[in-house]
């Protein structure tokens, strides 16, 4: 009779065993095309050395960031962890592979450059791993010194800025680069409209931001998601992120609140301003929490002023996200 309890306990233990490769699997699937070529390099890199014994797969991020400067190019940063499968190295038929919880995981961060979700050979792409036990300090330095260094862009702001913390100098830059991401951005290029691509939950912020725009009686028309110009996010574990979008909004030839708001039956308009939106907020699960408060700050391009862009970083800045995690943007220097 005294084996009857541990029946939950033993269940649970052959399900951990059976569906971890699948776990695993479905994370790695659920990342955008552009970040899963990062981690594919990471793997191809570790599984070359000699002193690796086990096949390893993708685990989770722990953050990421990319700049979008137009012409389907992105400079991609991502920090991720990789873990131990029961298969040796090499194995074809990796389908029974589970993971294992003997052997310590293995701590990567990737920075690149994108065409297209491609990895491009110029500037040559940055991979470093190394069991996460085994990081240090001066390893972190060294990835932020790296990145910054890396000749993206020829011109453009690097994926990192130059702080001791790596998350937080991350994050800074997001922002930092959107001034010049606006002077990079073709006034006369054709741009059609597009549902935003990146981590679960950003949609939810573009949506609160439509929302918030269309409450004000001042706004006639019906907008439309146009494109992202910056984005970060912070992975704190138990379902819970901590996000920032950057993006446009353009308006259409539809009145606001037209029920059919298609863009076959709400083509974009030209002759108004586009609207620039930025964004903080967390996430639990993917769905928007509402405390912290989320920030969502929308003006008229035109109308957008250097005070009004320290005042997003400041306000997203002081938010106390995650108590005692960096915060997501810091003031730059």
């Amino acid at each position: 009779m005294a084996a009857a309890p541990a029946l939950p306990l033993l269940l649970g233990v052959l399900a951990a065993l059976l569906c971890g490769s699948d776990a695993a699997e479905s994370t790695y699937s659920r990342l955008p095309e552009a970040l899963r070529s990062g981690v594919d390099l990471a793997l191809e890199k570790l599984h070359s050395h000699a002193g690796i014994q086990h096949h390893f797969v993708f685990l989770r991020s722990v953050s990421q960031s990319d700049v979008q400067p137009g012409f389907n190019v992105a400079y991609i940063y991502h920090h991720f962890y990789l873990k131990a499968t029961t298969c040796p190295r090499g194995t074809t038929d990796t389908t029974g592979c589970q993971l294992r919880n003997d052997r310590p995981l293995i701590d990567c961060a990737v920075c690149y450059k994108t065409l297209r979700d491609q990895i491009e050979p110029e500037p040559r792409p940055y991979v470093h791993c190394v069991h996460k036990t085994a990081l240090t300090q001066e390893m972190k330095g060294a990835r932020v010194q790296h990145c910054n260094q890396l000749g993206y862009n020829s011109g453009a702001p690097t994926l990192l800025a130059s702080m001791g913390n790596e998350r937080l100098s991350l994050l800074t830059h997001s922002l930092m680069a959107v001034t010049l991401l606006l002077s990079l951005a073709c006034a006369g290029a054709l741009l059609s409209s597009v549902r935003t691509q990146g981590p679960p939950g950003q949609q939810s912020g573009v949506d609160l931001a439509l929302e918030q725009l269309g409450s004000h009686a001042g706004v006639h028309h019906h907008f439309r998601f146009l494109k992202s110009l910056a984005k970060s996010d912070i992975e704190s574990g138990f379902g819970v992120r901590y996000l920032f979008h950057h993006f446009y909004l353009k308006p259409t030839t539809c009145a606001k609140g037209t029920a059919d708001s298609s863009p076959q039956n709400c083509p974009f308009r030209n002759d108004r301003p586009l609207m620039d939106c930025a964004v903080c907020y967390k996430t639990e699960d993917d769905v928007m929490a509402t405390d912290p408060r989320p920030y969502v700050h929308c003006i008229q391009k035109p109308r957008l002023t250097m005070e009004m862009k320290a005042a997003r970083t400041m306000h997203c800045k002081k938010m106390s996200y995650n108590s005692g995690a960096p915060t997501l943007l810091a003031v730059s220097s």
